[in-house]
């Protein structure tokens, strides 16, 4: 779990050598398919490993059924695999293996009420599938999987206080990020972090945890912080994300330096994930230091290297397609704020004038800016104004500013405890037609939805 792949391995195989009828070995190897595909996406590892999921169960099927460990083993593997095949486009068979964990652990939780790490994986499926967005109905309906978000994040928060030590770095893991995202309780995630005392120091997925909710939360200085600080020794697997991360930190303060954490990111990633996200990231860099050719060179890279998995890549090459860049001012106001340097985002993005926007997604977006700057200022009533506006003027068009804006109303409502004009705003986010981050925003609403209920 620190990412210290090698070490690991080197105890599971002398456990191995020692203890020939031990299965357990067995089923923690997989951690170093689940956390390195996970991770460091490598579509060639990818195929060449997933042959492994049948044979694996094949030898837990050998083991004593009436352990409790027996039905636990087997979902935990398809729990992760059904995780590692959603990143490599795999729904289908992601689709079937999250079912059968599912299944499994129900099972063993009837047999075998009083092991209690089963409680960690369906805390978070329960989670997960009560807030699946449109964009994966079918898969809920075909598997006929339903959730209950209070009863899963209850499951996971009872373990996480109990006296347990089985699998409890990954049951807090789990937790923190369920709580950040389907709870938006960003300082409640956070506190948590001190709270279990996380290394995030020396165990590497602590520190990606950490830093990518930093970036996320809007507190870029933080991220860096993290990062930099984090122990760099080569007993870790190489972890490319992590400077992905620290690129992206920078340029969120207009640190150009970003280019060449971006570039080292690209040079060691073996997959695809951010890859278009990265090469328009330097692209905007040289644009912001006014080297044209450069930022010309890197934009059209964007358009033939990488794929668009991720919604950031597909968001990059949608940019990059354009051919232009966007305007200087309101790009300068987006990366601040994205950062959480609100006082500087505000005074360029009151600057700007409506006539230097030349398209509608710009007028757009700058009105969403202010509102989000606001928002983030805690001035709410300024922020719904904009907000408003922006649902107003952009409830048609395929940027996902109207969305977000609806999304950030309903937080300012329920925050109010105006819970019918949260949920109003939730709805409505919902009935927005196709835009950018369509399924990621979808799921949020939805898991408000069941937040307020």
């Amino acid at each position: 779990m620190s990412m210290k792949i090698n070490a690991g391995k080197q105890i599971l195989a002398n456990e191995l050598l020692t203890n020939k009828k031990n299965i357990l070995p067995i089923v923690l190897i997989n951690y170093e398919d689940f956390i390195s595909l996970s991770f460091n996406e490598n579509p060639v590892e990818y195929k060449k490993r997933k042959l492994v999921l049948e044979k694996r169960i094949h030898i837990i099927e050998k083991g004593n059924k009436n352990s409790p460990y027996f039905l636990f083993s087997k979902a935990l593997l398809y729990f992760q695999w059904s995780i590692i095949q959603i990143k490599y486009g795999d729904y289908w068979d992601a689709a079937w293996d999250f079912r059968k964990a599912y299944q499994l652990f129900k099972e063993n939780n009837k047999k075998h009420p009083n092991f209690t790490p089963n409680h960690i994986y369906l805390g978070v499926q329960e989670s997960v599938m009560s807030t699946i967005p449109n964009g994966y109905k079918w898969a809920s309906s075909i598997f006929g999987l339903k959730g209950n978000m209070a009863h899963g994040m209850l499951l996971l928060k009872n373990y996480n206080n109990s006296n347990e030590t089985l699998f409890k770095e990954e049951s807090k893991l789990y937790y923190i990020y369920l709580k950040n995202y389907l709870e938006n309780d960003i300082t409640g995630a956070n506190l948590l972090i001190s709270t279990y005392q996380m290394d995030i120091i020396n165990n590497q997925l602590f520190v990606f945890m950490a830093s990518n909710l930093a970036l996320n939360n809007k507190k870029a200085q933080l991220a860096e912080s993290i990062l930099l600080k984090r122990n760099k020794s080569t007993e870790y697997m190489p972890f490319p994300m992590l400077d992905y991360e620290l690129g992206d930190a920078k340029m969120k303060k207009l640190d150009l330096s970003a280019i060449q954490y971006f570039q080292k990111f690209i040079q060691q990633n073996k997959g695809n994930f951010y890859t278009k996200d990265a090469l328009y990231s330097i692209a905007l860099c040289y644009y912001l230091k006014d080297d044209l050719k450069m930022a010309n060179e890197y934009l059209a890279k964007v358009k033939t290297i990488g794929k668009t998995e991720t919604d950031a890549d597909k968001q990059a090459l949608k940019r990059a397609s354009k051919g232009v860049f966007p305007n200087k001012l309101l790009l300068k106001t987006r990366l601040l704020n994205d950062g959480g340097y609100n006082t500087e985002a505000l005074k360029i993005a009151t600057s700007i004038l409506p006539n230097t926007l030349k398209s509608e997604a710009e007028q757009l977006e700058s009105i969403y800016r202010i509102g989000r700057i606001y928002d983030d200022l805690g001035q709410q009533e300024k922020a719904l104004f904009y907000y408003h506006l922006t649902i107003e003027k952009g409830s048609h068009s395929s940027e996902y500013f109207a969305a977000r804006a609806c999304l950030q109303a309903g937080y300012i409502y329920e925050k109010k405890g105006l819970l019918a004009k949260a949920k109003e705003y939730y709805n409505r986010e919902l009935s927005l037609g196709d835009h950018d981050f369509k399924n990621s925003l979808d799921q949020r609403a939805k898991s408000s939805l069941n937040r307020i209920k």
